[in-house]
């Protein structure tokens, strides 16, 4: 449609993509499983939330590079358990125990990363019944607390089988299995320090998990 002054452009509720976008919007009001908001579908997903404190960011900088380390090991690990299916020569049995037990690690070595940035499994049955008022700040508390006595027995666990397993060696690259706990250790440690942080500043807008700091 086109008048004096030159093409009218089309209401809102006419484009394509709006229209696509609202059906989004209604499939998801009548699923059970809400919208997940990431750095790539949410570009700003943590505007206006406050900055962590030094001690937590370089807490977080230690773990991601940490991850990503057991995360190229993982890599490794399997290319060459390929590798060596097509070249049996250069085969190593410890490829695959080498790629297992790094994922073991880096699931431990990021606890404390996820549950600082809501990355770890939570129900939120209560969340959006509270949202604004008292209660959710009160919410946010005892939740906050309830996971930094469950990390503290968890970390505490880790070191006890980090004593008892020390002796035990691998299979394949005879590693002492104890290690496996001491990165658990940290990640529950972690996981404690970074719910901690959470209590004083539950009235605050909180952090989510953005993709965008770990490639970072």
């Amino acid at each position: 449609m086109t008048d004096n002054q030159g093409p009218v452009p089309e209401p809102e509720d006419r484009r394509p993509e709006d229209a696509e976008r609202k059906a989004s919007e209604a499939d998801l009001e009548g699923s059970i499983y809400p919208q997940t908001n990431t750095y790539y579908t949410t570009p700003r997903l943590n505007q206006g939330v406050p900055a962590d404190p030094m001690f937590i960011r370089v807490l977080s900088a230690i773990e991601i590079t940490i991850g990503v380390t057991l995360f190229a090991f993982i890599i490794f690990g399997v290319m060459y358990q390929v590798l060596g299916r097509y070249f049996p020569s250069v085969s190593w049995v410890g490829a695959g125990e080498l790629a297992l037990l790094s994922m073991i690690a880096l699931t431990f070595i990021t606890t404390g990363y996820l549950v600082g940035r809501n990355g770890h499994i939570v129900l939120e049955i209560f969340d959006e019944l509270l949202a604004g008022t008292k209660l959710f700040v009160a919410l946010r508390v005892i939740s906050a607390v309830i996971m930094v006595i469950t990390s503290i027995a968890l970390a505490y666990e880790a070191w006890v089988k980090i004593e008892t397993e020390w002796g035990r060696l691998s299979a394949a690259m005879h590693l002492p299995l104890g290690v496996i706990y001491v990165f658990a250790l940290i990640g529950f440690v972690s996981a404690a320090i970074h719910s901690s942080f959470k209590i004083p500043y539950a009235h605050r807008p909180e952090r989510k998990l953005d993709i965008g700091e770990m490639e970072g």
